[in-house]
This record gives structure tokens, C-alpha cells and sequence, in this order.
């Protein structure tokens, strides 16, 4: 859409800027969790000639599009491999912020800790009644997130990170 046009990319914990320096109001703003695939390639620019080009192929609302953008320092692939790192790190942190079900959680009826996670409690005998039959299973509760398994099949399973429960209520 704007070949060759100079800009400012920004990177942040949760998404990559970029907007126009010549035109203010032409900029563009990418989530993570909208990334799908992210490279590096070396290619041909209008403004730099042989240079190493950021590659994002997203999607959005079943909608994919590809976005290029070239560095103009060259020789300095400081900012793609930034852009990659902060890439990588939000997705291996996804534990922490998104809800996982039916996942392998747990190793011979045990959980997988993440990293800096504690175990705070270990319940048994609760039940799911998310259906018309209930499923007695386990709570663990941790410092980040609380987790249940069903006893008899421990893929039947959810994690639920804290930062994703709105309300907590006990039924009796």
C-alpha cells in the first residue's frame, strides 16, 4: 500500500507501529496474536537498493495480508531481530494470558509448571457441571492460574489464567 514510503516502525509487548514520516494520518498498528508468521529476507528496496526486509504475514476477521517493511540503517538487523525476540516472547507467555482447554497440562496426573509457577493448593473432588452430567475431577490453584482435570480422563481439562476470571462463585 505505501511502497517505499519512509517511516517509523515501533515496538511494543503487544504490537508492532508503524506510521508514515511524511504523512501523519497513514500509519498501521499489528497485534501479536494477529501474526502468523514472521522472517527476515534480503531483498531488492526502492530506497536502499540490496537491504534485509521485516516479512509479517497476518490475519485479521479471515482476512490475510502481508506487510514488508526495510530497514533503512544497513547493516544493522538490530530492530528485526528486536521485532522477532518480542515476537517470541509474547507467544511463549500465552499460558499466562489465554485460556487452554482440553491441553496437555499435566504429565502422569501432575502439572506442568510454568516458569516461576507454584503450586498454592491441590483440591479434589470437585466437580465440572458444565454439562447435563457432571465430571468429579482435581483444582489446582496456583500463583498464576487455576486449573481442573476430570480424574478419569486428565485431557478433559481447562487452564485458566487469573488475569482471565472476572468472578469467582461457590455453589452448593
Amino acid at each position: 500500500g505505501n511502497s517505499g514510503d519512509r517511516g517509523r516502525l515501533l515496538v511494543t509487548n503487544l504490537r508492532i507501529i508503524w506510521h508514515s514520516q511524511t504523512m501523519q494520518r497513514v500509519s498501521l498498528s499489528v497485534g501479536y496474536s494477529c501474526i502468523l508468521n514472521i522472517t527476515t529476507k534480503t531483498v531488492n528496496s526502492k530506497l536502499r537498493g540490496l537491504t534485509e526486509a521485516l516479512y509479517l504475514l497476518t490475519k485479521c476477521n479471515h482476512t490475510r495480508f502481508e506487510f514488508i517493511f526495510t530497514n533503512l540503517v544497513p547493516g544493522n538487523p538490530r530492530l528485526f531481530t528486536s521485532v522477532i525476540g518480542v515476537y517470541k516472547a509474547f507467544n511463549s507467555s500465552k499460558m499466562y494470558r489465554e485460556l487452554k482447554l482440553r491441553g496437555a497440562i499435566l504429565e502422569t496426573k501432575n502439572l506442568k509448571l510454568l516458569p516461576l509457577e507454584e503450586i498454592v493448593s491441590t483440591v479434589n473432588g470437585v466437580w465440572n457441571l458444565s454439562s447435563d452430567q457432571g465430571n468429579l475431577g482435581t483444582m489446582i490453584i496456583t500463583n498464576v492460574r487455576v486449573v481442573w482435570y476430570a480424574n478419569m480422563n486428565d485431557l478433559f481439562n481447562i487452564s485458566i489464567p487469573y488475569i482471565q476470571i472476572a468472578s469467582v462463585r461457590l455453589r452448593e
